[in-house]
C-alpha cells in the first residue's frame, strides 16, 4: 500500500483527490482518529476503522463500507459509535457480526414464517378437516403480525389483535364469538413453537386470552317439537338408497341413542352386546362447561329398534373393527364427521336440525312430552350426576329404568313418524330425590 499524505476535511477533499496510478493510497480523516479512506487505482473509495483489540490487543481493521455511498457525515457517526464501544470493552467488528446474526434471524423468525412452519409440522399430526378450519385463523393471525419478528411482540400488541379481530366476529345480538379465543390459542401454540426454536423468549398471547370479552357457545339446531320431529324422521327414511346404508344407519341411531356423533362413528363392534341390548362406551368430551359433565365411560341401553338397525349394520361391517368402518376413509377406517350432517343438509335441514341436535332433541321431548325425570335424562346423555350424598352414580345405575326409557322413547319416535304425537306408552316412573347433576 502507497501512504500519501492526504487529510480529508470535508466531500470536496475527497472528490478532489487523484487515483494512484498504481497500488492504493490511505487518507486520514481531520479529528476523526483511526478513520481512513482508502483509493485503489480503479478509483474506488473505501472507509477504514483501524482499532486495538480491547482484550486481545492485536490491531483490527474494519470496513465501513465505500463512498459515496457512506458519506463522510455517517462514516464518522460509525467511527464515533466504534470508539464508544471500545471504551466499554467491545470489540467493534464482534459487535457488528452479532448485529448482522440478529437481523438475519429476525428477517427468518417474522411471526408469518414461524406460523407457517408450525402449520406445516401440524401435517402429519392432525386431520385435514381441523387443518383447513385452522388454515383461515393462520392466515387471519398473519395479517395482523405477519412481517413483524416474533420474539418482539408484546402483549398489549397481541391484546390490541385479538381485541380488533372479536370486534369484527361479533353475532347477530352483538355478542362475541368464540373466534378470537380460538386465534389466542393458535397464537399462543406459534410462540411455544418459536420460544422452543429460540426465536421468541415468552407468549404474549397466553397472558392476553383472560382479558378477552367472555363468549359462550350458541346452541345447535335441533327441532324440539313432536310433529316437526315426526316429520324430520319421515324424511330421514327417504334417505334410503341416496346415501350409504352406514351413513342412514347412523342417522337413525343418532336419534334413538341421542349420543354424539363422534362416539357413535367411533364404536367399535367389540363394545356392542346385541345379546344384552347395550354398549359400552366412553364418551368423547364437548364444549365449555359440558366437557366437565361428561362420564368417562357409561352403559347404553338398546331398544329393539336399536339393535334391528345394528344388525342390519352388522351384515356390512361386522368384519370389521369399526360399527361405521369405511373402505374410502383415509383416517382411522370409519365414516366421515360430515356424513350424517351433510344427508341431513340435502334433506333441507340446514340450520334448522343436525346431527347434534338429536340429543336436543330427546332431551327436551323426553322431559316435556314424556314426563321423564330431569336426572334420568342426564345419566341417558352422559352426564355426571350425583345421589344426595354428593356421591357419583357408576355406569350401571337405573340402568333398568333407562332401559324403559330408551324402548319408550324409540316407540314415541315410530309414532311421531306416524302422526300419532299424542300415543304415549306408559311406563312405571322410577322415583328419585334430591339427585344433583353437575
Amino acid at each position: 500500500m502507497t501512504t500519501k499524505s492526504i487529510t480529508i476535511k470535508s466531500d470536496r477533499t475527497i472528490k478532489s483527490i487523484m487515483p494512484p496510478t498504481k497500488g492504493e493510497i490511505l487518507c486520514k480523516v481531520s479529528g476523526h482518529p483511526k478513520l481512513f479512506l482508502r483509493v485503489n487505482a480503479s478509483g474506488a473509495k473505501l472507509w477504514l476503522y483501524r482499532y486495538t483489540h480491547p482484550v486481545m490487543k492485536s490491531k483490527h481493521k474494519l470496513s465501513l463500507g465505500s463512498y459515496p455511498a457512506v458519506t463522510l457525515a455517517h462514516a464518522t457517526a460509525m467511527r464515533l459509535e466504534y470508539e464508544q464501544l471500545l471504551q466499554q470493552g467491545i470489540d467493534p467488528k464482534a459487535h457488528r457480526e452479532q448485529q448482522i446474526k440478529d437481523e438475519h434471524k429476525s428477517l427468518a423468525s417474522t411471526f408469518e414464517k414461524v406460523a407457517w412452519h408450525h402449520f406445516e409440522q401440524l401435517k402429519n399430526k392432525q386431520k385435514a378437516t381441523t387443518l383447513k378450519r385452522k388454515h383461515g385463523r393462520y392466515e387471519l393471525l398473519c395479517s395482523y403480525l405477519g412481517d413483524t419478528p416474533i420474539g418482539d411482540i408484546e402483549p398489549l400488541q397481541m391484546l390490541e389483535v385479538l381485541r380488533d379481530i372479536q370486534a369484527n366476529s361479533l353475532k347477530d345480538d352483538g355478542t362475541p364469538t368464540d373466534k378470537a379465543d380460538r386465534c389466542a390459542v393458535i397464537a399462543s401454540d406459534i410462540f411455544n413453537h418459536a420460544i422452543v426454536h429460540g426465536y421468541a423468549t415468552n407468549d404474549p398471547a397466553r397472558i392476553v386470552k383472560p382479558m378477552l370479552d367472555s363468549y359462550r357457545y350458541g346452541n345447535r339446531p335441533s327441532i324440539t317439537t313432536p310433529s316437526e320431529f315426526g316429520q324430520l324422521m319421515r324424511d330421514v327414511e327417504t334417505l334410503k338408497g341416496t346415501v350409504h346404508d352406514s351413513v342412514f344407519h347412523s342417522i337413525k341411531l343418532l336419534s334413538l341413542l341421542f349420543i354424539r356423533n363422534g362416539d357413535l362413528r367411533r364404536l367399535r363392534w367389540s363394545d356392542v352386546n346385541l345379546d344384552m341390548a347395550q354398549i359400552d362406551l366412553q364418551p368423547m368430551k364437548g364444549h365449555g362447561a359440558s366437557k366437565l359433565r361428561m362420564v368417562k365411560d357409561m352403559i347404553v341401553p338398546l331398544s329393539r329398534q336399536a339393535v334391528e338397525i345394528l344388525k342390519a349394520q352388522q351384515a356390512i361391517t361386522g368384519h370389521t373393527d369399526y360399527v361405521f368402518h369405511s373402505d374410502t376413509a383415509t383416517k382411522n377406517n370409519i365414516i366421515n364427521e360430515n356424513a350424517a350432517n351433510d344427508a341431513l343438509k340435502s334433506l333441507g335441514y340446514q340450520g334448522t336440525h343436525c346431527a347434534h341436535g338429536f340429543r336436543a332433541s330427546a332431551r327436551t321431548m323426553l322431559r316435556h312430552k314424556l314426563k321423564y325425570d330431569k336426572d334420568v335424562i342426564e345419566m341417558a346423555l352422559g352426564h355426571i350426576t350425583r345421589d344426595p350424598n354428593g356421591t357419583a352414580y357408576d355406569r350401571w345405575e337405573f340402568v333398568e329404568e333407562r332401559s324403559q326409557m330408551m324402548q319408550e322413547w324409540s316407540d314415541y319416535i315410530d309414532n311421531l313418524k306416524t302422526g300419532k304425537t299424542d300415543n304415549v306408552i306408559k311406563m312405571p316412573r322410577m322415583r328419585q330425590n334430591d339427585i344433583k347433576t353437575v
